[in-house]
């Protein structure tokens, strides 16, 4: 079987100020969890896990929001060249039953300034469900469709223009 570790799709310029870009990820993110329930509990990154557990990810947008002041201090109307960055972790017991999502929104100018990147877990229930390639193409699907990107990386890792 293949061996997987990510899903990602890619988008040019779509300038959007910080208040877009939070309430599109969380909508995001309610959409996941209704596609896959075992992808719709997240965590703040931390030092530790245990630190991090401690930080359960609120889908409300003020928590969101305060989130992607992480790496920059922006108001609300703001919008960025660059994209505004934001990462969540799953919580998992153990680094192999790990996974993350991440996403740069926002922004405009070179095709990687806008994305949205899954990173499997490396075992587990997660992990040999979706090395099964349909289950990994509906995921991927589900992406294409929510972001409507310009490239994705397929199933054999291969940058694919849309």
């Amino acid at each position: 079987m293949k061996i997987i570790n990510k899903i990602s799709v890619i988008w040019l310029n779509r300038k959007e100020n910080l208040k877009e870009s939070t309430e599109a990820f969380i909508d995001f993110l309610e959409e996941l969890k209704k596609f896959d329930s075992r992808l719709g509990n997240w965590y703040l990154k931390g030092n530790t896990r245990e630190e991090a557990l401690i930080n359960k990810v609120i889908l409300e947008y003020e928590f969101v929001k305060k989130q992607f002041f992480k790496y920059a201090d922006y108001e609300e109307t703001a919008l960025t060249k660059d994209s505004f960055l934001i990462s969540f972790w799953n919580g998992a017991p153990k680094d192999s039953l790990s996974c993350t999502i991440r996403a740069s929104l926002g922004g405009e100018g070179k095709l990687n300034s806008n994305n949205c990147v899954f990173n499997f877990p490396y075992e587990g229930e997660i992990y040999e469900y979706y090395r099964i390639q349909e289950n990994w193409d509906n995921l991927l699907k589900f992406f294409i469709d929510y972001w409507q990107p310009d490239q994705y990386r397929d199933f054999e890792g291969n940058l694919m223009d849309i």
